[in-house]
């Protein structure tokens, strides 16, 4: 979309831009063991992600902003409307209620979050299961611009992995920043504060919230649909779009941009049929062919196998990242430690790692090589997996191979 590169600090004054994120790594001990900063890599092709990682700021500045781009088009905007309900006729949808028990008639998008009226009253959805929806918890902590400037930096993200709590998000704005986590209905053993208060516990949080001068504000909670593919995105003369219709990215359950181009989707949609003079739910399958055709779709390709390794690396804290945080950093600590004679602690960390295996293997069987084989494919993750197909198929790799291991030719 082009108009969000028209996004300002004067119409949204709590945006904040992050060129680095970094990942703390916590171990079981509440200890963080370790940390990454990051910055856009060479690889990135879209042109403003090459200079940020992210740019953050308030629903409150963001909604109002977008939303004037709609009335400059011609849309009316209702703020003092309240839909509570669906117009059926013969059992079919044709428009909405209000409040006021005002009908209005007309085809119906459905744009109304993760607890969609629209998508239970028109019976394409009457609940999520549990291991399709997330229950994220987060603070509000608010702190002065310059001591983020001062203390963070260019950093405007962190990731927190834990072996002990699910992994938490650390999302700076221009004078305040949030701290919450998330999972899966089904994971929860205990209240999610419960979990989210272990992140504020952390020395590391503590010093940082010390330093920064941070006051908590407000609690926010709220429900997330997470899932590998959307379904029953649509039926007669309804359409769902954004958390309505379970589109957050199946990786991230990034919301807010998968909502703007399944909106787009949904209106090219709903003109078609409506000039068509059918709004049936057969005709509006084409619904589901234009957002698998975007960038949305091309997320959802291979997210299944997203949501499984998420589901089974970062959330499966005492499971499975009570192996992996001290795996890696066990690789990534010794490169740098180099205590003893380096042929020891060469050895010191292989017998470590060899430690890990008996989890990590299955691991990569079951969760990496199905997500490295949906997005590869099948062919070229044969030829990763077959040297002598590889060798063939990559002749430079070959040649380098040879030069590096045979004789070289004599010289003249």
């Amino acid at each position: 979309f082009d108009i969000m590169k028209e996004i300002n600090s004067e119409d949204c004054p709590s945006i904040r831009e992050g060129r680095a994120a970094r990942n703390y790594m916590v171990d079981s001990d509440g200890k963080v063991t370790g940390y990454i900063m990051t910055t856009p890599t060479e690889s990135v092709t879209y042109e403003p992600a090459k200079s940020w990682i992210t740019l953050n700021c308030y629903r409150s500045d963001f909604d109002p902003w977008l939303a004037k781009y709609a009335v400059n088009a011609g849309a009316e905007l209702r703020t003092s409307t309240l839909v509570t309900g669906l117009w059926k006729e013969d059992g079919k949808v044709v428009g909405v209620i209000d409040e006021k028990g005002e009908k209005y008639r007309g085809f119906v998008i459905g744009a109304d979050g993760a607890v969609s009226m629209v998508s239970q009253q028109s019976g394409l959805r009457k609940r999520w299961k549990q291991n399709k929806t997330t229950l994220c918890v987060q603070y509000d902590f608010e702190c002065s611009a310059s001591k983020i400037d001062d203390v963070m930096g260019d950093e405007a993200l962190a990731v927190w992995w834990s072996a002990t709590f699910p992994a938490s998000y650390q999302v700076f704005f221009n004078s305040s920043f949030h701290l919450g986590l998330g999972n899966w209905m089904s994971w929860w053993d205990k209240n999610p504060v419960h979990y989210l208060n272990k992140v504020v516990n952390l020395k590391y949080m503590q010093r940082l919230i010390r330093v920064l001068d941070a006051k908590p504000r407000e609690f926010q909670a709220h429900l997330l649909p997470w899932q590998g593919m959307p379904e029953d995105t649509h039926t007669d003369n309804v359409l769902l779009v954004g958390d309505a219709g379970g589109f957050p990215c199946p990786l991230e359950a990034e919301g807010i941009y998968p909502a703007m181009v399944t909106a787009r989707a949904a209106v090219e949609a709903a003109t078609e049929a409506i000039s068509a003079s059918d709004t049936s739910k057969d005709f509006l399958s084409l619904y589901d062919e234009k957002w698998k055709a975007t960038s949305i779709g091309a997320d959802f390709e291979a997210g299944p196998e997203l949501q499984s390794i998420w589901m089974a690396l970062p959330f499966s804290p005492r499971k499975s990242m009570s192996w992996f945080v001290p795996m890696f950093m066990e690789i990534l600590g010794g490169i740098i430690d180099w205590s003893e004679p380096h042929p020891v602690r060469i050895r010191q960390v292989a017998r470590k790692l060899k430690k890990y295996l008996p989890q990590a293997v299955p691991f990569i069987m079951k969760e990496v090589l199905p997500l490295l084989t949906s997005v590869l494919g099948e062919e070229k993750m044969e030829m990763l997996t077959d040297p002598a197909k590889l060798m063939t198929e990559m002749p430079e790799i070959q040649e380098a191979m040879m030069q590096a291991f045979m004789d070289a030719p004599e010289e003249d």
